[in-house]
């Protein structure tokens, strides 16, 4: 168990709870507008997922900071870390970057690395108790409608995926959580496994490139609950 869930049962003042990423964070979902827009629905994202199940199950208030922003590398991050998560004033702190990072793979490897080590350390030196969780994977096969420029997208994604670059961020990352000993909802994990059991992953990405369907969404949600009022 976490130290927020003791804070969310116990204090007089309702916790509060930081979520800080990409689209994912942020409730992207499909494209729509012919490619030009993707909707956002942040009160289907994991993070509203997982309010409502800790306010149903422990009948206390929580408040989530919804830090995510559509597009962002780990970098982008870091400039927005003062604005958009320590001003806010968190207890706690989700963070979750590396798929945009692997598709400009040019910012390479160990920028990024250095990114997430500075991001946590910053959390960590404000005081605010701070898990990572790994991502889902990104499309791992063709899926039709996509012509023209977002074929070519789509197959680089594809190959993203096929070729282990995903496969080698999420393991940078993990390796910065362990290295400072920061707590890891694995995520990513668990849809390799699924992928590796017959699950067709890329069925599960509403986009079909990266972002998970809404009801995909439940599987982070669950995650950290389970991380944070485990044993």
């Amino acid at each position: 168990m976490l130290k927020i869930a003791e804070k969310i049962q116990n204090s007089k003042n309702p916790a509060v709870l930081a979520f800080f990423g990409d689209s994912i964070t942020e409730g992207c979902f499909e494209f729509e507008n012919g490619y030009k827009d993707t909707a956002k629905r942040p009160e289907q994202a994991f993070h509203a997922l997982l309010k409502k199940r800790i306010e149903r199950d422990t009948g206390r208030k929580i408040v989530t900071v919804n830090a995510g922003v559509a597009g962002n590398f780990s970098d982008q991050g870091l400039e927005r870390i003062q604005k958009d998560v320590l001003d806010k004033k968190p207890d706690f702190c989700c963070v979750m970057f590396g798929v945009n990072d692997a598709t400009n793979n040019k910012k390479g490897f160990e920028k990024y690395e250095k990114n997430m080590q500075t991001i946590l350390q910053i959390l960590l030196e404000n005081e605010i108790e701070t898990v990572l969780m790994t991502p889902n994977m990104i499309a791992s096969r063709g899926t039709p409608g996509f012509h023209g420029f977002w074929w070519i997208v789509h197959k680089y994604y594809e190959g993203l995926q096929k070729k282990g670059v995903m496969d080698q961020y999420v393991e940078i990352s993990r390796k910065v959580a362990r290295e400072m000993n920061v707590p890891i909802a694995d995520v990513y994990a668990q849809w390799k496994k699924m992928n590796k059991d017959g699950t067709d992953t890329t069925a599960m990405l509403i986009n079909g490139l990266n972002h998970p369907a809404p009801e995909h969404h439940q599987l982070f949600a669950d995650a950290l609950y389970d991380l944070i009022f485990g044993e």
